[in-house]
């Protein structure tokens, strides 16, 4: 069987029925759409799917590559579940990929301080917005591609929950301190007529959907000198509930991580950061 256009848009029209964040749609379009290129007129058995394994091992990091191997799972899977395929290919090969371990990025303590010190010295108009996104980021670690999906339906804020709909749709809860639901009732009365107008919770300044991007611009404005994205609120948060001996699968769970080996990247970065305490703030060094 030779892989077609009309295999790639009939499985991209049932991503966009799973409510797939546009990002993750965007890199599975990507991914392939390259796959396509590369198998033009050619079978798709396990021969030609190894080549293309070594060829994106040779021209991508291994990170990447693990990516767009997942994205071609799933496309295979989907086709097997719609009886386009008899069976997943990719089962009969076998490979192995070596990821980089990089430990994730951390907002610091003082640059946190100064984050919220710039935050309540400020007065605007979208000012109740900003608080209200800022304090969601940092105190639930959920992606900013879950924060601009939230409806209004999804929020209870007098049983203090979200409802949050991650990769493939999955769902999962997450509980709200007092400090969020505070943020976040501020805001609905701020913009009430207009949050109700529509679906979604959070809005931009021209009061249409919050996009990734608007995050991003809301979190540089209040950090100058700094240079903080909206994932790395979500490794600090992760980063910091390790540190307070919090079991690692109740954060798997918190994130919503699939397998617990994604989330132990933060078990790794705290003990890094113990290896750093001991050997540059040891009390020996005190003694001379």
């Amino acid at each position: 069987m030779q892989l077609t256009l009309e295999h790639l848009s009939f499985y991209f029209h049932q991503c966009e029925n799973k409510r797939l964040s546009q990002h993750t749609l965007k890199a599975y379009r990507i991914d392939l759409k390259q796959f396509y290129v590369f198998m033009k007129n050619k079978e798709m058995n396990k021969q030609e799917i190894s080549s293309y394994i070594h060829y994106l091992n040779e021209h991508f990091k291994p990170k990447t590559v693990k990516r767009k191997l997942a994205s071609l799972h799933a496309f295979f899977e989907e086709l097997v579940f719609n009886e386009i395929l008899q069976d997943n290919p990719m089962h009969k090969i076998r490979y192995k990929i070596q990821e980089e371990k990089t430990l994730p990025r951390i907002i610091q303590y003082h640059q946190l301080q100064d984050l919220f010190r710039c935050l309540n010295h400020e007065h605007h108009a979208f000012i109740q917005r900003d608080k209200a996104v800022i304090e969601l980021l940092i105190s639930t670690g959920i992606r900013v591609s879950e924060l601009c999906a939230i409806k209004r339906k999804d929020i209870d804020l007098k049983d203090q929950y979200l409802i949050i709909y991650g990769k493939n749709a999955k769902e999962r809860v997450i509980y709200l301190t007092d400090d969020v639901c505070k943020a976040l009732k501020n805001y609905e009365l701020t913009f009430y007529d207009y949050i109700h107008q529509q679906d979604y919770f959070f809005m931009n300044n021209q009061y249409h959907r919050l996009t990734d991007q608007s995050v991003r611009h809301i979190i540089n404005h209040y950090t100058h000198g700094y240079h903080i994205t909206p994932h790395m609120f979500r490794h600090t948060f992760a980063t910091m509930l390790l540190e307070q001996d919090v079991d690692i699968t109740y954060i798997q769970k918190i994130l919503g991580h699939s397998s617990i080996t994604t989330t132990s990247i933060y078990a790794y970065a705290s003990l890094q950061r113990q290896k750093e305490i001991m050997m540059h703030k040891n009390p020996r060094h005190l003694i001379k």
